[in-house]
């Protein structure tokens, strides 16, 4: 689910900040989450990285995975949102994707996966996941063109 809003700077974001915000796990989400990660799915893991290339194929999916402490004994409601940053040449609004799910009794890991699509801008991406009201993750990572930057890197040699 894609929403336009006016980019009123809750989360305005810069190359910088990449590092600050890489916070996983808050302390508010702490008593019922055990792990909380976002990154790219690998082999049943999933790798954390700053940096992702914007792929178009099923080659690559990222998302987030939540590991509860214990099994749940009442379901939770896990909502997330990933703000872009505005596309090129456009005023400041951004675009950003939506979700929500229920996680059942009995559940103890959840994974979420989202892909790329075309139209979605490269730079600074930032996701935020609440179970229920606890903050569990807000952590920024950079989007870039794996092509554009194999060709500068050749252009450098």
């Amino acid at each position: 689910m894609k929403r336009k809003r006016a980019w009123l700077g809750g989360w305005v974001l810069t190359l910088p900040a990449l590092t600050l915000l890489a916070c996983e796990a808050s302390s508010t989400g702490g008593n019922l989450v055990r792990e909380a990660r976002v990154g790219v799915f690998f082999g049943g893991q999933i790798q954390q990285r700053e940096e992702l290339a914007r792929v178009f194929d099923d080659t690559q999916s990222q998302g987030f995975r939540l590991v509860f402490r214990e099994p749940l004994s009442e379901s939770k409601r896990v909502r997330w949102e990933i703000a872009l940053p505005a596309r090129s040449g456009a005023p400041e609004v951004a675009v950003s994707k939506l979700g929500e799910v229920t996680v059942p009794i009995g559940q103890r890991e959840i994974d979420q996966v989202f892909r790329f699509e075309p139209g979605d801008p490269l730079g600074v991406w930032n996701i935020r996941v609440l179970v229920d009201d606890a903050l569990v993750i807000d952590r920024a990572w950079l989007v870039f063109d794996a092509a554009a930057r194999r060709q500068a890197d050749r252009s450098a040699d």
